[in-house]
């Protein structure tokens, strides 16, 4: 399985958390996550089942044991799994001369002792349209620019697949999340009556404008700054 990793970010202090692809391991933590974010009326995703789903990628935003390591615990983490990484042309500059400096090093770490999986997000492919089927921080993590890292992550890795739009759902009350949303070019779009089934709440249907546009990839190129200024740099793995 290959994957691809955003553009490295030299930053003046790491953010202590990477993301990466999800794992069969992950899914109790994850889980965990999902019960703690849908309480009520929310039907537990098989994530088992979701991970050999074609369409579907699941991302998950993991602590580093050591926050100035976090790039080579991404990596080790993922040649475990006998993932050879792939780099974007995007960055293929930068990333050479961090992997340069960083010598492509193993890191260190304890055996036998499983990664904190502090979020996660789904994003499902359908033709030119990648839909956000859910995205959720634990407990724990909040309030932290995890939600916001796990967002970021799930564009990036829409532009690569080449999406044409990023689409999702969300409760008419989370005015916090739509605000989020916004911030990153989604515009609301519809409404799905009734559809949360703990209040039958009604959803609004969020979706972006292109996402491949330069108009978009430049606001995500800000913001991607602007998350990295406020909570520090951060190394992102995905799936092509």
């Amino acid at each position: 399985m290959k994957t691809i990793e955003a553009p490295a970010q030299v930053g003046p202090r790491p953010m202590g958390y990477f993301v990466r692809p999800m794992r069969l391991e992950d899914t109790p933590q994850v889980s965990q996550i999902e019960r703690e974010c849908f309480p009520t009326g929310w039907t537990a995703t098989p994530f088992r089942r979701e991970l050999r789903n074609r369409i579907a990628s699941y991302l998950v935003a993991v602590e580093a044991r050591d926050p100035f390591r976090a790039d080579a615990e991404a990596r080790e983490a993922l040649s475990r799994e006998d993932m050879p990484l792939k780099l974007p042309s995007l960055g293929k500059r930068l990333g050479d001369a961090i992997a340069h400096i960083l010598g492509r090093q193993q890191p260190e770490l304890p055996s036998g002792i499983p990664q904190r999986v502090a979020g996660f997000v789904g994003v499902w492919f359908m033709a030119d349209e990648a839909h956000v089927t859910v995205i959720g921080t634990g407990n724990h993590w909040r309030r932290q620019g995890i939600g916001e890292l796990l967002l970021l992550a799930a564009i990036e890795m829409s532009r690569v697949r080449q999406a044409h739009v990023v689409t999702l759902e969300v409760r008419a009350s989370n005015t916090i999340a739509q605000a989020l949303y916004e911030k990153y070019g989604f515009n609301a779009v519809g409404v799905r009556k009734g559809y949360y089934t703990d209040n039958r709440e009604d959803a609004v249907i969020m979706t972006t404008d292109p996402i491949a546009a330069i108009d978009y990839e430049a606001r995500l190129t800000a913001l991607r700054l602007d998350h990295e200024q406020r909570w520090g740099s951060s190394v992102r793995l995905w799936p092509p």
